[in-house]
Order: C-alpha cells, then sequence, then structure tokens
C-alpha cells in the first residue's frame, strides 16, 4: 500500500485539513479582534507559533490513534469496516467541511466588509498623519519667518528732544526718520521700521523686552537738543540681550543740513563696527551722501514727511505735494522729495487716466534723472510710474527689486513689491515679501493680516492655523479660526457658533457680514435674517455697486423663499445698478460684473447669470488681483443659476488656483442647492472625497 493512500486511510489528510482550516480562521480571527482590546502583535505571533507547533503532534496522533465512540484507540485495533468507525469519519468530513465554509465565508467577510474598514482607518491615519507633519512644518515656518538670520538687525527707537523746544522737537523727530532711511540702505545691516519703533517713545519698557517684541540684536537710542545756530545729538548702542552698552557718543555741530546728515554717516559707521559687521563698498558711498545742504529744504521735505505720516489720505493731497515741490525748487539736487512726488501724482492714475496729472509725473522723473540717474530715488520713482501709470507689472517688478537692492531694509519698497507680485498673480512670491515685511515691520499689525489672508488664498490651511494660534490678536486674524478649524470637524453648526463667540468678543470692530456668512453656511436662514437689520453704516454705504446689506437681503429671502421680499430687495438692488451706471464717472469693474449676475440668478435669470460670469472671466483673466478675490463668487452665482457643469468646473479651477474657494466649506453652502443632486456635482463631491 502506498504511503498517501495509508494516510487517507488512517484519517491523516482529513485531520490535516481540518487543523489548517481551523487554524487559518483561528488567526484570522485573533488579527481582527486582538487589537481591539489592545493585545499586541506579539500575543498574535505566539498563536501563530503555537498552532504551527501543535500540527506537527496532531498529524502524529492522526497516524497513531483513532477517534471513536469509545474515545482514542490505536490505530491497528480499529475496525474499519464497522458502522461507528465510518460514522465518525463521515463526522470529520462535515467538520472540514463546515470548518471550510466558515473560513470561506470569514474570507468573503473580511475582504468586503472589514479590509474597506480597515482601508478607511488607514487612510484616516495617514491623513492624520500628513496633518500633523504639515502642522509641524507650518510651525517652522512661522518660527523661521521671524529668525533673526543674516545681518543684525537694529532697532532705532524715536530720538527724544532733550530741551523740550519745538525746533528740538522738530529735529529729533528730522534726524530719527533720516538715520532710518540711511541704515535702511546698507548691506551690513537691517533696520527695524518707523512704524514699529514709533510705539516705544517715551516707553518706560527696558531695552530686553523691547528687543524681543521686535526681533532685535541691538537697540539705538538718542536725544537731539538745538539751541541757537547749534544741535546736539547722543547716541548710544545697547544689545538687545544682554542690555550691555557697546557704543556710546555725543555730537556737538553747527546746525546746518550737512553736519546732521554727517553725525548719521558716523552713527552708521559706529553701529556696524560695534556689531562687527562688515561696511561693504555700496555701504560706503551710500554713508557719503549727503542728500541736502539746504536747511529750508530739508525742514520744508520733512513737514511733508510729518503731514503724511500723521494723517491718513493725504498722500494724494495738493497741500502734501505743494510741500514736497517746495522741497524740490529750494534744492534741485534734493531727489528724495521728487521721488515721493511722483509716487503721489502716479497713484490717482491706477484705474483712471488723469493727463494732466500723468504728464507732471514724468516732468518730475525727468528732474530726477537729470540729477541722479543712478540713485535709489530715481529707481522708486521709475517703480511708481511703471507700476501706477504703465501697468507693466513685469517691468515694475524689475525696477522694483533693484531700487530694494540699494535699500534693503525699505519696508515701503517690499510693500510695493508685494503689491506687483499679486498683480502678476504670483501670491507665492508675494508671500515671502509679507514675511519680509513683517521681520522688518514686527509691530504691523497689518502684515500678520496679510499673510494669513494669502496664505489661505494659496490653500496653506495648516500654517494659516499656525500663524493665527501663534501671532493671532485681532478680530482680523481671529475671525479666521472657525472656519479653519471645519477641516477638523466638518460642522458648520459648530463653526457657526464659534464665529459667534468671536463676533461679540469683537463686536465693535466686526462686521456683521462675517456672522451673517458663518449662518448661512450652517443654514440658519432665520437666524440670518435676523442680522439684516444690525449691519453698520459701513456696510450699508454703496460705492460702485451694491451695498452689502443689499446683497445679504437678496441672498437671505432667497434662501427662505420668501418671494415678495426677494422682488422688493431685487428691485432695490437693480435700481442701484441702473443709477451707478447712470452717472457721471461710473466704471464697471469685474465685482460690478459679478452683482448683476448675482441679481440674474437670484431672480431666475439664469442664462443672463451664465453670461455674465462668462464675462467677467473674459474681463479678468490677466487681472489676478481681480480674480483671485472673486472666483468663488463666481462659483457661487453659476450654482444659483442652476449651471452644474460650469459650477463644478469653477470650483476645480478654484482649488487648483489661488483663491477664496476651500474644499471643507464651498461644495456645502446653499448656493450649490439647485445643483447638488446633479451627476455632474455628484462627480466633483467624489473627487473631493466626500460621501
Amino acid at each position: 500500500m502506498s504511503l498517501f493512500s495509508e494516510l487517507k486511510r488512517r484519517n491523516v489528510l482529513r485531520v490535516a485539513a481540518a487543523y489548517i482550516a481551523v487554524a487559518w480562521l483561528v488567526i484570522q480571527v485573533a488579527e481582527t479582534l486582538f487589537p481591539v482590546f489592545g493585545v499586541g502583535d506579539a500575543v498574535i505571533r505566539g498563536v501563530v507559533i503555537l498552532l504551527a507547533i501543535g500540527f506537527v503532534p496532531a498529524v502524529i496522533s492522526a497516524w497513531a490513534f483513532e477517534l471513536t465512540p469509545e474515545g482514542f484507540i490505536r490505530d491497528r485495533e480499529v475496525d474499519r469496516g464497522s458502522p461507528a468507525i465510518r460514522r465518525m469519519t463521515q463526522r470529520l468530513d462535515r467538520l472540514i467541511m463546515v470548518a471550510l465554509a466558515l473560513a470561506l465565508g470569514y474570507f468573503a467577510f473580511d475582504k468586503w466588509v472589514l479590509d474597506p474598514s480597515r482601508d478607511r482607518a488607514r487612510e484616516q491615519e495617514i491623513a492624520r498623519e500628513a496633518k500633523e507633519a504639515g502642522r509641524a512644518e507650518a510651525v517652522r515656518r512661522s518660527a523661521d519667518s521671524g529668525s533673526s538670520e543674516g545681518p543684525p538687525m537694529v532697532a532705532v527707537l524715536p530720538f527724544v528732544s532733550i530741551s523740550g523746544g519745538e525746533d528740538s522737537a522738530f529735529f529729533a523727530a528730522g534726524v530719527h526718520d533720516d538715520l532710518l532711511t540711511q541704515l535702511a540702505q546698507l548691506e551690513s545691516l537691517r533696520v527695524i521700521s518707523r512704524t514699529s519703533v514709533m510705539e516705544y517713545r517715551d516707553t518706560e519698557r527696558n531695552i530686553r523686552e523691547i528687543g524681543q517684541a521686535l526681533g532685535a540684536d541691538a537697540i539705538l537710542e538718542g536725544g537731539v537738543q538745538t539751541a541757537g545756530d547749534r544741535i546736539r545729538i547722543n547716541a548710544q548702542l545697547i544689545d538687545a540681550r544682554t542690555d550691555e552698552h557697546l557704543w556710546a557718543e555725543t555730537y556737538d555741530r553747527e546746525l546746518i543740513p550737512a553736519n546732521i546728515f554727517d553725525v548719521q554717516t558716523e552713527i552708521a559707521g559706529a553701529i556696524a563696527a560695534a556689531l562687527q559687521s562688515t561696511v561693504t563698498d555700496r555701504d560706503a558711498r551710500n554713508l557719503s551722501l549727503i542728500p541736502t545742504r539746504n536747511m529750508a529744504a530739508y525742514r520744508t521735505y520733512h513737514q511733508a514727511l510729518n503731514m503724511r505720516d500723521s494723517k491718513h489720505g493725504v498722500r494724494t493731497s495738493p497741500e502734501y505735494r505743494a510741500l514736497l515741490r517746495e522741497a524740490a525748487e529750494l534744492d534741485p539736487n534734493f531727489t528724495r522729495p521728487l521721488a515721493e512726488l511722483v509716487g503721489s501724482l502716479s497713484l490717482p492714475n491706477f484705474r483712471q487716466k488723469d493727463p494732466a496729472l500723468i504728464e507732471a509725473a514724468e516732468r518730475t522723473l525727468a528732474e530726477i534723472e537729470a540729477v541722479a540717474p543712478n540713485s535709489s530715488d530715481f529707481l522708486i520713482a521709475q517703480a511708481y510710474y511703471t507700476y501706477y501709470i504703465l501697468q507693466d507689472f513685469d517691468l515694475a517688478h524689475a525696477i522694483a527689486s533693484e531700487a530694494l537692492e540699494m535699500s534693503p531694509s525699505d519696508v515701503r519698497l517690499v510693500e510695493m513689491k508685494s503689491w506687483i507680485e499679486r498683480r502678476q498673480g504670483n501670491f507665492y512670491a508675494m508671500i515671502d515679501s509679507i514675511r519680509q515685511m513683517r521681520s522688518l515691520d514686527p509691530r504691523n499689525p497689518r502684515w500678520t493680516q496679510s499673510l494669513i489672508n494669502n496664505l489661505i488664498l494659496t490653500h496653506e490651511y495648516d500654517e494659516a492655523q499656525t500663524e493665527i494660534e501663534t501671532r493671532g490678536r485681532t478680530y482680523w486674524e481671529l475671525r479666521w479660526l472657525p472656519l479653519l478649524r471645519v477641516r477638523e470637524h466638518g460642522d458648520l453648526g459648530r463653526y457657526a457658533e464659534e464665529m459667534e463667540a468671536v463676533y461679540k468678543e469683537f463686536r465693535d470692530n466686526a462686521p456683521v457680514l462675517h456672522l451673517w456668512d458663518a449662518r448661512i453656511a450652517a443654514r440658519d436662514f432665520t437666524g440670518a435674517a435676523a442680522l439684516l437689520d444690525q449691519v453698520s453704516d459701513a456696510e450699508i454705504q454703496r460705492r460702485s455697486g451694491l451695498s452689502m446689506q443689499q446683497i445679504m437681503r437678496v441672498f437671505t429671502y432667497w434662501c427662505l423663499e420668501q418671494q415678495d421680499r426677494l422682488a422688493d430687495a431685487l428691485a432695490d438692488g437693480w435700481a442701484t445698478v441702473e443709477e451707478h451706471q447712470n452717472s457721471d464717472g461710473y466704471l464697471e469693474t469685474g465685482r460690478t460684473i459679478l452683482e448683476q449676475a448675482f441679481l440674474s440668478a437670484a431672480g431666475g435669470g439664469s442664462e443672463q447669470a451664465e453670461m455674465l460670469v462668462r464675462r467677467w472671466n473674459r474681463e479678468v483673466a490677466d487681472d489676478w488681483a481681480s480674480r483671485i478675490p472673486y472666483l468663488d463668487i463666481a462659483c457661487r452665482m453659476l450654482g444659483m443659476a442652476g449651471i452644474a457643469e460650469a459650477a463644478g468646473e469653477c470650483i476645480r479651477t478654484g482649488l487648483a488656483e489661488p483663491s477664496s474657494v476651500m474644499p471643507f466649506l464651498e461644495p456645502f453652502l446653499p448656493y450649490y442647492d439647485s445643483v447638488r443632486d446633479s451627476p455632474e456635482f455628484i462627480e466633483l463631491l467624489a473627487e473631493l472625497g466626500v460621501p
């Protein structure tokens, strides 16, 4: 008899098959259940090893013994032909079949039920790890943005007037401004901007606290005293980390501009030496320059600066321009006021051209070129003219970058460069410029607000949230936090509650619009309607289109399906549009086109709304600054109009490029309810992983 036949006769093969089937089933169940109860992989491995070891004794036992109704009996004593043995063999066959059926059933259950669940769990774990990695990277980048790597950072505190007289105060402010301007031109140093240091005028905070708040390596403080035709300037440089005095000097000179600038040159050189920073050849040339020797021109120029810095909106005023022109006429070689004058003349021409102002700007540019064609003042004036009047953004960026090389710490030049980058559509370069501005002007909340806004536009949500959590202080920063947290919990009702808490904390500075937006997102339309009469005067005011209150009324009544109120709100909106279109000086913009699309969509004019959105796309195709902030609005108008395919493509575009379209918010808003069940929108939701 062959070995195989003998193994079969003794039921060894049946026992082996049953053992393997049952062992496999036990292992699969153990792998599924043990982790649920916190049992580690080591125990599962132990079960597998024990079952493997047990296989050998089971097979040997099957060879040597036979299971009978009377128990285990040696194989040689068993009568294979007896009915009892045949029944036991049949039972063993049934056991194998049951074990195999259970194994097969478990295999199917594992593959089609448990496997997808495990895959989802693994995906969630991977997503969680990726999110943690993203947050860690965001924290690192946020910390790096305030790092002190590079040339030493110096903060020049406002100089004090020692004698207390009006003339001393004037020159104290002038010396401080001029010293900041001179230091901003040095490659070997970085200087904190005027905006950030002004809050420390007459401060009682110690140097270490100021240095930490400004991110400065050293603090320069000083005072100015005038008496007749003499000026005394004292200055001292202090290590911001140790409070150690690094350098101090007093200068007593005749009160003429040349001496004032000479003192500033000596101070700048002393700062570089004290901080062991190498003064480059270009730095030395910049330090040797004397902008003006005319005291009347010096005084007039600083009067203009005081006007610009103390009053909002005077940069394009006739009074400001007159002072700059007067300073230049008193000293035709004094190019600083001329550069500022070109900026003042160019600025109003960005939206509507004024031939007289353009001609005046071109004459002023020619004046600077005739006197100082290689100066930073000429480059700054060219950048103003190229940006505001020519609107050649690539050329303006090249000029501004060249000017910035000559004045690397000039925060206003960096700001102009960031505006140009926005117009170029290079929002990532703009973010880098904003970081640079914040480093040079750390106490100005505008830069953190701008950084957060642009990180959200570029879909860098982790970094934006980190910025808010680590640096957020004002409403304009903290208002984003409830929305960004939707990524974690996905609950728009909770978003509205958290937004209401932020709104209540900053009620005096918080527009109702943001709370209304949150209630609309949460589909609390009745709660949104309750806010319509709480809109501030600023939100009611109209410029060239609909007021925010008009927009809020139309959409709220559209959501509530209150047809009578909606009809009245639409009539009011169209009347406003017609009023503006018939007024002198009306300028149609991308925003006003979208407002008309909004009114059309809310009134059931789907074709008109779609046509207007297409027109908007054509109008702003190359105007990134007008396109990016309003792309989400265009998508919503298409959704309201019921244009499913176009709305879906619009959202895809918004997610692929910088925009306010957010994947965790946009598809769930009521603007898209009319297309929500369409195949095109369902496909979009599937792409976004929405169940």
